[in-house]
């Protein structure tokens, strides 16, 4: 069905919508954390190679995130827009899930760039068209942050579920990289197709014409955020968040197990991240609410800024002290994520109403294109640094290496909070007159 663009959800609308992000994390999470390990312990390539590959993945993720979303703006079938890429990434991307959780020892890494390439395209289908589904969904100014906050609740609500097996077999005797990404692996493969299929029969899309698909268009697809002031600006920030987070996600593994020389409990750490986001994120939505997203971002980043300097001075082999950064991450996890893109669809809709067209779209996909180039050399730039300094996957130890992982993991979101604290605290963005805040 299509409908008109509604000002509230009813929760049956809104937890369908949500539930193609609960199963993301399933891909998310291993890509950032636990594949690293994965591919350079269990199938046996070099960390610099492992380097690489996420690299290529992610810039090839980068170059059809605009070309996607141009093509599910330009689509008009009999069941909408954004419906039709999403039932066909799917299978794409369990496919590649198939081939990558569950690769051999020995693959080689032209496979495994080749599956990599696969991955990526398939869910860039199912993200893309699912993000500008829902940022154009609402006309509403505060529904549009109650989406993306479902959505990151959602994720937050995942990441349990999703670890809670590598967590369990940490705590009962150990699990390899290989055994976490199997279970995760089978988690996607059942999660996935139910997922879309409730996204699908539940949730309507807001109606609106294609917009003309031309090469020009598909040219201007990859700098449109950088050629308007607002979006430049929100970009950049997209940019700096998500290298942060993707450098330290690459080394997060290897930050607890290796330099905090605390074995099998990587898992187990991110449910107690996952759970205080849960706690946290209505609280930063309801700051949101009674002020404006500027100004409840400018808390994140501070609290941010002032969080990320712990792993510096963490103790080796001390559970509770790393547990509690833990959940002082999970105090700011996810909400700069869920407040920038409720920004966005704030900017495409003001777009929109200026005449510029329904391209939530191409906006969606080039802000994921800013956040895959980041998320690209985030990653790329963390494990090359590890690699030249010696660093060895599975050994513990003190030194450089483990000075190198603990400098990564401070280093990346302090820097990254702070540029953005100062480009917010520069960008001329308020609540709209009619969108009033609550008292």
């Amino acid at each position: 069905m299509a409908g008109q663009r509604l000002r509230r959800l009813s929760w049956v609308q809104l937890g369908a919508l949500s539930a193609p992000a609960f199963v993301a994390t399933g891909y998310l999470v291993p890509m950032a954390v636990f594949m690293p390990a994965f591919l350079s312990e269990h199938v046996g390539l070099p960390l610099a190679a492992v380097g690489w590959i996420l690299l290529i993945g992610r810039l090839w993720d980068v170059f059809n995130d605009p070309i996607m979303g141009a093509l599910t703006d330009a689509t008009h079938t009999p069941i909408g827009r954004r419906r039709p890429w999403i039932l066909a990434g799917a299978p794409l991307a369990l496919l590649a899930t198939w081939k990558l959780y569950f690769a051999a020892p020995g693959m080689s890494a032209p496979w495994v760039a080749a599956w990599m390439s696969v991955l990526f395209a398939g869910w860039t289908m199912v993200v893309v068209a699912h993000g500008a589904w829902g940022a154009e969904l609402s006309d509403d100014y505060d529904e549009r942050s109650r989406i993306f906050g479902a959505k990151t609740m959602a994720v937050a609500l995942s990441l349990p579920v999703f670890v809670l097996g590598p967590a369990i077999l940490e705590r009962t005797g150990g699990a390899s990289p290989s055994q976490q990404m199997a279970l995760m692996g089978w988690t996607v493969i059942i999660a996935l197709p139910l997922a879309v299929a409730a996204l699908i029969a539940f949730t309507p899309e807001a109606k609106a014409p294609p917009v003309r698909l031309s090469w020009r268009g598909l040219a201007e697809a990859f700098g449109l955020t950088f050629t308007k002031r607002a979006f430049a600006r929100i970009s950049l920030v997209y940019f700096l968040v998500g290298a942060a987070e993707a450098a330290g996600s690459s080394v997060f593994m290897f930050l607890v197990r290796d330099a905090l020389r605390l074995p099998n409990w990587t898992a187990s750490f991110l449910v107690v991240q996952a759970l205080c986001c849960l706690v946290s994120l209505p609280i930063w939505l309801t700051v949101s609410r009674r002020t404006d997203k500027r100004r409840a971002l400018l808390g994140v980043f501070t609290l941010m800024a002032l969080v990320a300097p712990i792993p510096l001075v963490l103790p080796a082999g001390d559970i509770a002290a790393f547990a509690a950064y833990s959940a002082a991450k999970g105090l700011t996890w996810g909400a700069e994520y869920t407040l920038l893109r409720s920004i966005v669809a704030d900017l495409v809709a003001d777009e929109e109403r200026q005449g510029g067209g329904a391209r939530a779209g191409v906006f969606y996909a080039s802000f994921n294109l800013t956040y895959g180039l980041a998320q690209a050399l985030g990653t790329a730039l963390s494990l090359w640094i590890l690699a030249g300094m010696g660093f060895r996957a599975g050994e513990a130890g003190e030194g450089p290496a483990a000075d190198g992982l603990r400098v990564i993991a401070a280093a990346a979101p302090f820097v990254a909070a702070v540029l953005s604290g100062v480009v917010m605290v520069r960008l001329p963005l308020a609540r709209p007159p009619a969108a009033q805040a609550e008292p």
